[in-house]
């Protein structure tokens, strides 16, 4: 059970408002207002396809342990070209040891990313995926129920 009661089900709402992660930061509004907005732009809009994104998503969930996360889609098959794996790999490398991170690492991304993208790529990870798994990890959000996830999914192919 979450470590915060979340707000009860808006019978108004949709998949997006009524995610146990909107809920419980519906806590306090303004924060899941500015979230929102945040979420949005970065994972909608941008030069890399909310796709990759996803994938990026995916790839953390597990390291930083938010069973909600996790529930919405784990894992990815093979990466679908070298861009997707290089990107995948990356994230990863961000969640489990942000210090760690080298320059020759960013050579490397540089070698299929451009600085622009690159920076996307960096602040998609760290402010949407790897900070809103935190948020969930910490609060201990249990899995998405299957409705849940479904919409999750279905959101992201209308928005794709």
């Amino acid at each position: 059970m979450a470590r915060v009661a979340p707000l009860p089900v808006d019978p108004a709402g949709n998949a997006v408002t009524n995610s146990v992660l909107a809920r419980v930061l519906g806590r306090r509004p303004e924060i899941l207002a500015a979230f929102g907005r945040l979420d949005a732009a970065a994972r909608f809009h941008g030069l890399l396809s909310p796709a990759l994104k996803e994938s990026l998503r995916r790839a953390t969930a597990g390291e930083i342990g938010c069973a909600y996360c996790e529930s919405l889609g784990t894992g990815t098959p093979e990466p679908a070209d070298r861009r997707e794996s290089l990107a995948v790999a990356f994230a990863k490398m961000i969640a489990e040891d942000p210090a760690g991170i080298s320059d020759a690492q960013f050579d490397v991304l540089r070698e299929e990313f451009t600085e622009e993208e690159i920076v996307e790529l960096v602040a998609f990870v760290c402010f949407v995926g790897i900070a809103g798994q935190m948020f969930g990890a910490v609060m201990g959000l249990e899995a998405a129920d299957p409705e849940e996830a479904a919409a999750y999914q279905a959101v992201l192919e209308r928005r794709g």
